[in-house]
């Protein structure tokens, strides 16, 4: 089959609409993302729990709990020995909170518990939105010369280059047919 539906933010082809829809969702029009990259230092891998009384930080890794006030050479050697502190691919981002969830327990040995929404928090950064769309064609009926009902024009969502266009060429035979697909420049 024709990869017959594009990506409205990129030149990216696809065999079906729920495809090139699920692809612009997980790719373009994301509003956050999330990194390892984005911790500023060792200390911004511990939280301070809600109660103020509280004598000990936490780990956003593993939950562990720290004495305050903090000793930063026992928690960056933690950090460093137990999690890998930094030394995963830091270009690396996830725009699922699910997907660095299942970073942070391969790479950096995390386990899930209520210190993970900190590091999630910590690790987020907005993303811009989406650079301007592509212009696509939404209807090909008027681009195909002698066709009056171009195959799947009608019915194709904005944003979305209608499939291509199958018609024989006067001159040729029925077995020699020319597919074209019509974008506008």
């Amino acid at each position: 089959m024709e990869k017959q539906y594009s990506c409205a933010y990129c030149k990216n082809r696809f065999k079906n609409k729920n495809e090139a829809e699920r692809h612009q969702n997980s790719l373009h029009l994301r509003k956050h993302s999330w990194s390892c990259n984005a911790l500023t230092g060792p200390e911004a891998a511990f939280t301070q729990p809600t109660n103020p009384a509280s004598a000990v930080d936490v780990c956003g890794y593993c939950g562990e709990e720290f004495p305050t006030p903090p000793d930063w050479a026992v928690r960056t050697d933690h950090l460093n020995r137990v999690h890998k502190f930094m030394e995963c691919n830091q270009t690396k981002k996830f725009y699922r909170a699910d997907h660095f969830r299942q970073h942070l327990k391969h790479s950096h040995a995390g386990t899930s518990g209520k210190w993970t929404n900190m590091l999630e928090n910590a690790c987020m950064r907005d993303e811009p939105p989406p650079k301007e769309r592509i212009p696509s064609v939404s209807s090909v009926s008027s681009s195909v010369a002698g066709s009056s009902n171009a195959t799947g024009g009608a019915g194709v969502a904005a944003g979305f280059m209608a499939p291509p266009a199958t018609m024989t060429v006067p001159g040729t035979t029925k077995h020699e047919v020319i597919n074209e697909s019509h974008e506008e420049t």
